[in-house]
């Protein structure tokens, strides 16, 4: 369908998207700081361009939009394009760094589930204990052994079937971690001693008993008290151990937590870091030690994933689907994209994807993500970053709609460059990937339409040669 729009301010408009169409620019500028380059008598001129062009300033997709001669009409069309869509698992993930501690603190996960959609995961989590209060002579005086020792973590989110039981164990780690180093998702610990175990069903909003006194919802897992008396016997020993966190992290490397669920399963997750993270050892006499588990010590969670065959690496008519802790992903690929160029050049308005939520796949056990993102991808398979992902989301979108059970993203940047790379440079379109938002830090996973659901709803503007 084509539409004609005229104005009587023809003349005014292309006198003034002239004066901003410059090679240097992205997009039509949102400030009237030009005004202050013309003479005083054009103001009134301005004024009455700025009312035609402001609505502009909230479509950054019109790039490059050539106008057509005054005398002319912008031709509109309006265009829907098949897509192809289909699972792939995702890259792993960056857990830890010390550019993402400092931007971002990425959940601790422990659990496992299976979901009929994306098959098993299981989740654990690593990380280093560090010396809380300065140890001296008489920080253990007069015991050999502790009472008890607990290690400690704050809850923060569940996915999966809250009422499972829950087999956590906890290991001594076994091998070095560096502050300074890259930990991604898919990394295996070596893990040595046994420590401790609990079964339990979490309940992350009910408050806990510690020594008379009620504490924030908490994971409180009793270990065997021989950790403290080695801890004790080597201040005995060797004192130098506790005189520096180098020097006790050598001695004890960390801990490595594994867990699996019953039933369907359920992954908790745990906050990055907080005062309720810590080792702690009691002792008689209303007495204890806290060893601390803080931003500098390296917190590390791991994933597994055993994928459902039959739902990977092929187009899907029926489902499609998004797992958070690098589990699941979607490529996209735009079908017959150049055919938008089969009457000459168009500047792209709008390029609306719309994906719609699998019914009855929208549950309590498995929260859909609250967004998504979209990504283009390289030659390598590689997520990279669209201009349309740098517009506000209410430009971008990406939120789950839950009155429609949907998620709509506009690409129009993406689009019009790819048309570019395409059929002006004789480039490659490598597509487009459906990914988590907060992958790091969310358990949760989205079941979406298939193919034949998704389309591209483009609006296009003819471009004058």
């Amino acid at each position: 369908m084509k539409l004609y729009w005229k104005t009587p301010f023809s003349l005014i408009n292309t006198a003034v998207l002239s004066f901003f169409k410059r090679p240097d620019r992205t997009n039509f500028s949102c400030t009237f700081a030009p005004m202050l380059k013309l003479k005083q008598w054009t103001l009134s001129l301005w004024f009455l361009a700025m009312v035609w062009i402001f609505p502009a300033c909230n479509e950054p997709d019109l790039i490059g939009l050539d106008l057509q001669p005054a005398s002319e009409s912008p031709e509109v069309d309006y265009d829907t394009l098949d897509v192809d869509v289909y699972t792939v698992p995702e890259d792993s993930l960056i857990m830890w760094s010390t550019l993402k501690n400092l931007i971002e603190l990425p959940l601790l996960f422990l659990g496992s589930y299976d979901d009929p959609y994306a098959g098993k995961t299981f989740a654990g989590f690593v990380n280093q204990v560090r010396i809380g209060n300065t140890i001296t002579s008489t920080t253990f005086a007069g015991a050999t052994t502790p009472d008890s020792v607990v290690l400690s973590y704050l809850y923060r989110d569940q996915n999966g079937d809250t009422n499972q039981m829950h087999h956590i164990s906890v290991y001594e780690l076994n091998e070095d971690l560096s502050a300074d180093s890259v930990y991604y998702s898919n990394r295996v610990y070596s893990r040595s001693t046994f420590l401790g175990h609990i079964d339990l069903v979490p309940d992350i909003d009910d408050s806990v008993d510690v020594g008379g006194t009620k504490k924030a919802p908490q994971l409180r897992i009793p270990l065997d008290t021989a950790l403290g008396g080695k801890f004790m016997r080597e201040y005995i020993n060797t004192p130098a151990t506790f005189a520096s966190n180098a020097a006790f992290m050598s001695f004890f490397k960390g801990v490595v937590l594994v867990d699996s669920v019953d039933g369907q399963g359920n992954i908790t997750s745990f906050t990055s870091t907080s005062g309720v993270h810590r080792l702690t050892l009691y002792f008689s006499g209303n007495k204890s030690y806290e060893f601390i588990i803080d931003v500098n010590a390296v917190r590390v969670s791991y994933f597994v994933h055993e994928y459902l065959p039959a739902n990977l690496d092929q187009v899907k008519d029926n489902e499609i689907i998004v797992q958070s802790m690098a589990g699941l992903k979607d490529s996209i690929v735009i079908q017959n994209l150049p055919s938008l160029y089969a009457n000459g050049p168009v500047a792209i308005s709008s390029a609306k994807l719309v994906f719609l939520a699998q019914t009855g796949t929208v549950s309590n056990n498995f929260t859909p993500h609250s967004n998504l993102l979209v990504f283009g991808s390289d030659s390598l398979g590689r997520n990279i970053t669209t201009a349309d992902a740098s517009e506000p989301s209410s430009y971008y979108g990406g939120s789950f709609d839950d009155t429609y059970d949907s998620y709509t993203f506009n690409v129009a940047r993406y689009v019009q460059q790819t048309l570019k790379k395409v059929v002006e440079d004789g480039g490659k379109d490598y597509g487009l990937f459906l990914v988590a938002g907060g992958s790091t830090s969310n358990a949760r996973r989205s079941v979406l339409k298939g193919q034949g659901s998704v389309k591209l709803i483009v609006t296009t503007t003819k471009i004058n040669p």
